[in-house]
């Protein structure tokens, strides 16, 4: 079992180092689209390697979700093969592989365990760089990092108990509400007014949510009638 977790960490490094890699060269609209593109790899990924039936109506929240990423981030023009976009699809190659691996995982070992491991073998890594990069922190950028960290282990709980309990090409879609919620932080902290374009989007986004929950509540009810 250590081998699989072991395996999940160094996916997960490696697509947050390709997706700040990729973010000095592409624009907010292009990274966000691309890297979206994990939850279509999440859910076919979870057919060959999880065995999972995937319904038409999952398949169905998958496009719609990603129809809004494309609209609330604006039309994606003139985007051609690069390294940054390369990069970018690595990203989302490498979470959607680790996020299936978490769901296998997740069946077989605690939520605990799985986090404990996760993090020192981050810790391990990055630790290594540290004498090469370290600049100095400020006590309110230190109190800022430290306040990530807390949310980002609370959101790291939260998905590997939500693996735990329902499969991959469920959660999948829900990846997209990230968007919503940044564009949501963006107007409560900075002011920043969303156009016509995002408001669409986010409705598109919100509706492929609705649709998995509609799907699996249906599924549960027809086999009773």
């Amino acid at each position: 079992m250590l081998r699989p977790l072991f395996l999940r960490s160094l996916l997960l490094l490696s697509a947050w180092l390709c997706y700040y890699s990729a973010a000095r060269d592409l624009g907010l609209a292009e990274l966000t689209t691309l890297y979206y593109a994990s939850p279509i790899l999440m859910t076919i990924l979870s057919v060959p390697l999880l065995g999972e039936r995937v319904p038409a109506s999952r398949w169905c929240a998958i496009a719609i979700g990603f129809a809004g990423v494309v609209i609330a981030c604006g039309a994606v023009g003139g985007l051609t093969l690069s390294l940054p976009v390369y990069l970018a699809l690595q990203a989302a190659a490498f979470w959607a592989t680790a996020t299936v691996l978490l769901r296998k995982t997740a069946l077989q070992e605690r939520t605990e365990v799985q986090m404990a491991i996760s993090s020192g073998f981050f810790i391990l890594l990055t630790g290594l760089v540290v004498p090469l990069v370290w600049q100095p922190v400020s006590p309110t950028a230190f109190l800022l990092m430290a306040g990530t960290g807390v949310l980002a282990g609370m959101a790291q709980f939260a998905l590997f108990e939500g693996m735990r309990r329902a499969p991959v090409s469920v959660l999948a879609p829900f990846e997209y509400s990230s968007l919503v919620w940044a564009f949501a932080l963006g107007y409560l902290i900075w002011g920043d007014i969303p156009g016509s374009n995002v408001v669409a989007g986010a409705v598109l986004i919100c509706s492929a949510g609705m649709i998995i929950v509609a799907g699996e509540r249906f599924g549960r009810l027809r086999p009773r009638s």
